[in-house]
């Protein structure tokens, strides 16, 4: 008897050890970017990652800058213009085309309605049925602004509607603010998660982001958009963790 609670007192001791070391190694990893040029041990990293279900299947970010934030101001300009453009028949293409004949389409639909062509990012094709979806992400720099979308919609080739949010960008002043690395928003994603919960992180990249939900697409709204780090996982979800430090 007196064997058995030696032993569960040790498995009680070693267990305590354990999440000691793991509270450590997440304190020094949360706290890495104050040590310039500190060397990061990516597969400690992983496996503290592994140990709560997460895998992290895709390169992460080893280079990055200071960003500032952004103010965005939102219109619904040039509504008229894509209305009447939406009632030509130019801009049609047999249903079963190819997916970079669809985005070509989309890129002279937004180019001939002058609509910010060169400030959005090609991000996907999406099809269902007859109906295919270019969408493409909003961005300053080549930034791209998380859950900020342009989409041009085909039905049965032709395309049927624009859904967008028109932006105007300014800095809001020349600072730029600190970035934290994408192993500490990694560990945050983590510790915000469900325990039971397997992720499978697909993408990871640096983004302005900005909570418009309150945007209703006719009156004008300004918000600022801060850096934050966006986690791609399980098959398209998002997750946005806040990359600034004050």
């Amino acid at each position: 008897m007196r064997e058995k609670m030696d032993w569960s007192k040790a498995k009680n001791i070693l267990i305590v050890a354990l999440i000691a070391t793991n509270i450590f190694l997440l304190c020094t990893y949360l706290t890495k970017n104050n040590a310039d040029n500190q060397v990061l041990d990516q597969d400690v990293l992983f496996a503290i990652l592994k140990e709560k279900n997460v895998f992290v299947d895709t390169e992460i970010p080893d280079k990055y800058e200071n960003m500032p934030a952004i103010t965005i101001e939102y219109n619904n300009g040039r509504q008229a213009q894509i209305e009447q453009a939406l009632k030509q028949d130019i801009y049609m293409i047999p249903a079963n085309s190819s997916q970079e004949l669809y985005r070509q389409t989309a890129d002279q639909f937004l180019e001939d309605n002058q609509l910010g062509r060169d400030n959005l990012i090609f991000d996907k094709v999406l099809t269902h049925g007859k109906s295919t979806v270019v969408r493409y992400k909003n961005s300053y720099k080549k930034v791209a602004i998380g859950d900020s979308f342009v989409e041009v919609s085909f039905q049965s080739g032709k395309v049927k509607d624009v859904t967008r949010q028109c932006l105007s960008l300014t800095p809001k002043s020349k600072k730029k603010l600190k970035v934290s690395s994408p192993e500490e928003a990694l560990l945050l994603f983590m510790s915000e998660k469900n325990s039971e919960e397997i992720i499978h992180v697909e993408k990871m990249q640096l983004v302005f982001w900005v909570n418009s939900s309150d945007f209703n697409g006719e009156s004008l709204i300004s918000d600022t958009a801060f850096p934050a780090w966006e986690i791609t996982y399980n098959g398209g979800k998002t997750k946005y963790i806040d990359a600034y430090k004050a």
